[in-house]
């Protein structure tokens, strides 16, 4: 029974049914078939959105979406061109680096893209750059805001798993910054391979200036990371210091008014509100997936396959990473962690290790087709083909994928901040 409910949910994710639908019209299946009361589902449901934490996941989103009206992407980028548009091929670092910094804002890839996308893209065309190079960049640099907290996958990981949201905030910074020198890397080589042109000549002048123009902006992630490092804030309460702070910096610049703080309100609303009705289906999913001891037969499978902790985990990424070319990053979140949290318990495998390896392999498949949401917000901003864009970003696709098999070699890149600010 286990088998063909699992095969309806792929039959009804491959036909493009909502995702709600795909995880929950099999599951009623499963209770109809069993005689189980359908009076179970809107229990189940309503008990798994009823944790505390889900609650900064709205205060992210809604704070992601105010920072467009502070004029952040320019005023990042043009901190980020003052800084280091000076090298040859300067405005591919400036792409990733102009990602990085707004990662610690938006905690979404998909925005990340585009909201960056929109003026790298176009900066790149106009200084000879080429245009699949300027998508390639984007996209790849895009990965770096699930992984920077704040993250909202790793909040949504965090509440499923039932682990620590601070421990894998701070888990996800030194590979963050890990990954930034790969991508970085790996511009250097493409840029003096292909000739890209350098940008103007350094000018500490012209960086104060944009430092000083940025400065208020590059606040917002120093207000939410401190808040929730020092302990002075949960994720939830960080999220609503976050709204209130870019909020009343778009009153400040006089570029947000009380009708576009009630529309993206609103926005923010419905977004969330189909989230959370994932989230909340997902709850029925996770009870079947117990009841049918899914957790316990997987274990079986994997520890008679290995039972070496660094097999099991390569294991567990190839799965989510083949997941990722065909499912967006939450219900890949929502149906495999209920299986594989007690394998990962039982066989002693730091939960924050994997949890930070899981959200990256899970943002990496929002780039890779055929159903690659930032894929296709940066083949929609730079007005090219998806295959190209694609195409393109494979050098940086495979820098993600060797920075996976270094944090995967050595997990203490992972597990040496959380250690050191939370203890074991």
């Amino acid at each position: 029974m286990l088998a063909i409910v699992l095969l309806g949910i792929f039959v009804l994710i491959a036909l493009r049914a909502p995702i709600f639908v795909a995880l929950g019209a099999p599951a009623l299946a499963y209770l109809y078939a069993k005689g189980i009361p359908f009076g179970l589902a809107p229990q189940r449901i309503t008990g798994t959105v009823n944790d505390s934490i889900l609650a900064a996941v709205p205060m992210f989103l809604l704070a992601g979406r105010l920072m467009n009206f502070c004029g952040a992407t320019e005023r990042i980028f043009n901190l980020a061109q003052a800084l280091v548009g000076h090298i040859r091929g300067g405005l591919g670092y400036v792409a990733v680096l102009a990602s990085m910094i707004f990662s610690a804002m938006s905690g979404s890839a998909a925005a990340d893209a585009v909201g960056v996308g929109t003026v790298t893209v176009k900066a790149m065309r106009e200084r000879g750059y080429d245009p699949a190079f300027a998508a390639g960049v984007t996209l790849s640099a895009s990965t770096l805001a699930p992984i920077i907290p704040p993250s909202i996958i790793m909040i949504i990981y965090g509440a499923t798993a039932n682990v620590s949201i601070g421990k894998l905030f701070v888990g996800g910074l030194l590979p963050g910054l890990m990954i930034v020198c790969f991508l970085m890397a790996t511009v250097g080589f493409l840029s003096h391979k292909r000739g890209y042109p350098k940008g103007e000549s350094f000018s500490f002048a012209r960086l104060w200036r944009a430092l000083w123009d940025a400065s208020l902006v590059i606040l917002t992630p120093l207000f939410i990371i401190g808040s929730i490092f020092s302990g002075i804030c949960t994720p939830t309460e960080a999220g609503v210091i976050a709204v209130i702070y870019v909020m009343l910096l778009g009153f400040f610049y006089g570029t947000l008014t009380v009708r576009d703080l009630s529309r993206e309100i609103i926005g923010a609303g419905t977004a969330v509100g189909a989230l959370l009705l994932i989230v909340s289906v997902s709850g029925l999913d996770g009870w079947m997936f117990s009841r049918e001891q899914l957790p316990v037969l997987l274990s079986g499978q994997v520890t008679s396959l290995t039972t070496d902790p660094t097999l099991i985990v390569i294991l567990i990424l190839l799965v989510v990473l083949v997941l990722g070319m065909f499912m967006d990053a939450t219900p890949i979140i929502l149906m495999v962690v209920p299986a594989i949290t007690p394998l990962l318990n039982a066989t002693g495998i730091d939960p924050i290790h994997v949890g930070v390896l899981f959200c990256i392999m899970c943002v990496i498949g929002l780039i890779t087709p055929p159903v690659g949401v930032a894929l296709y917000g940066v083949s929609m901003v730079s007005r090219l083909p998806i295959e190209r864009v694609f195409w393109a970003s494979l050098p940086f696709f495979l820098a993600l994928m060797v920075s996976i098999g270094v944090l995967v070699a050595f997990p203490q890149i992972i597990t040496f901040l959380p250690s050191l600010m939370f203890g074991n």
